[in-house]
């Protein structure tokens, strides 16, 4: 949830540097807002795929349990 939020602040801070960069034509200022964004925007990919890695473990986990419960009470 923390990683959600920084990549949330990044992206904003990031935008404002971009365009902070662009009216005082400071490329350099432009350029670490557009870094900034990407690597908010990565980070925000990485939760999803980790929430979604976590949610099928998840569902393996589940399933594993119900097939041993369903074998215990076959027995």
């Amino acid at each position: 949830m923390l990683d959600k939020w920084e990549n949330s602040k990044d992206k904003a801070v990031g935008k404002i540097k971009e365009t902070a960069g662009k009216w005082t034509d400071n490329n350099q200022l432009e350029f670490h807002g557009k870094v900034q964004g990407i690597k908010a925007a990565i980070g925000d990919k990485t939760e999803d795929m980790k929430d979604k890695v976590f949610d099928k473990a998840n569902d393996l986990i589940d399933n594993a349990k119900v097939v041993v419960e369903d074998k215990k009470n076959k027995r």
